[in-house]
């Protein structure tokens, strides 16, 4: 009854074994072998298929049965770096049966963690700046006084024949930018490659919002002037934040970028520390249009595939 109790399987107590989930089945075995309070406890993957609120009942309980009531040892196997962090005080890495490395999860990280992991996520682009670029493409494309000398024609294969007075009286959310007149306003904007980017859905930093664009682009003909000048504010503040990364922490590469924040990793070492890095973000927060930022050793996670990659 005491360990029904303990593990919240009470209610399930007349109920046989095979009739129970998955995740109370876990529950039932570390129950079980848990009876007689042993001094030592092997446990195998002991949350592995739990939903995450049954998931974290379960470390607190494997937890208050090793650490705190302090009478039985627990040792663990798990492919899961949060649970082994939030389990154990002791970690040791195998990779193809061997023993890589063993210690507390901060003793790993300062052994092992060479970089620190910098994620930063810029402001949200303002409504004035968006209504001022909407209207600036508005008006270069469909004002022909605005076109500097030799651009008229590139405009005339934009257009395709519209009636530029019928585009001059309508809104700008209605007008719809084709892929050539893309390029010409990346040209005017000073990055046409950034917009062949766009068009071919290559890689780049934002891939995600790139290839939902693209798909757009490719669905409907065109993509409205406020969500292309949305994107295009935003890739600005990315990029502005990418020069500043890689020009202030030399050695600094890029890791992934899904659309909201950008991360890097940071070498790591007596040139560069981690107060050293909060100071130079923080100096220059304001300037950037960052939104929120943060600063981490090496994740146990990337410890463990770092090992894993040089097997």
């Amino acid at each position: 009854m005491e360990k029904l109790l303990e593990f919240d399987l009470l209610k399930h107590a007349c109920k046989p074994s095979f009739a129970l989930s998955g995740g109370n089945k876990r529950k039932l075995s570390v129950a079980v072998a848990m009876i007689g309070n042993p001094s030592i406890v092997i446990l195998d993957e002991p949350s592995t298929g739990m939903d995450p609120i049954a998931k974290r009942f379960m470390w607190e309980v494997i937890s208050h049965l090793s650490t705190r009531r302090g009478k039985t040892a627990v040792i663990l196997t798990t492919h899961s770096m949060n649970e082994a962090q939030a389990l154990c005080t002791r970690i040791g890495i195998m990779v193809a049966g061997r023993l890589k490395c063993i210690g507390s999860p901060q003793h790993l990280k300062s052994r092992f963690g060479n970089h620190l992991e910098l994620e930063v996520k810029p402001t949200e682009v303002s409504s004035a700046d968006l209504k001022n670029l909407c209207r600036s493409i508005q008006e270069r494309l469909f004002d022909t006084r605005l076109h500097p000398t030799g651009i008229a024609c590139d405009i005339e294969v934009c257009l395709g024949g519209i009636d530029s007075a019928i585009c001059e009286n309508t809104s700008v959310a209605e007008i719809s930018l084709s892929q050539e007149m893309m390029v010409v306003i990346g040209r005017w904007l000073g990055n046409e490659e950034r917009i062949r980017t766009l068009i071919s859905a290559s890689y780049s930093s934002d891939g995600v919002l790139v290839e939902q664009l693209s798909e757009q682009l490719t669905r409907d003909g065109g993509i409205p002037v406020p969500i292309f000048s949305e994107w295009w504010l935003a890739k600005e503040k990315f990029s502005a934040i990418d020069s500043f990364v890689l020009a202030s922490f030399p050695g600094a590469t890029f890791q992934g970028c899904n659309g909201l924040s950008i991360k890097y990793q940071l070498p790591y070492g007596e040139d560069l520390s981690l107060a050293d890095v909060f100071g130079h973000i923080e100096g220059n927060r304001d300037a950037l249009g960052i939104a929120e930022y943060s600063i981490s050793q090496s994740t146990l996670e990337t410890i463990f595939n770092h090992f894993a990659a040089n097997s």
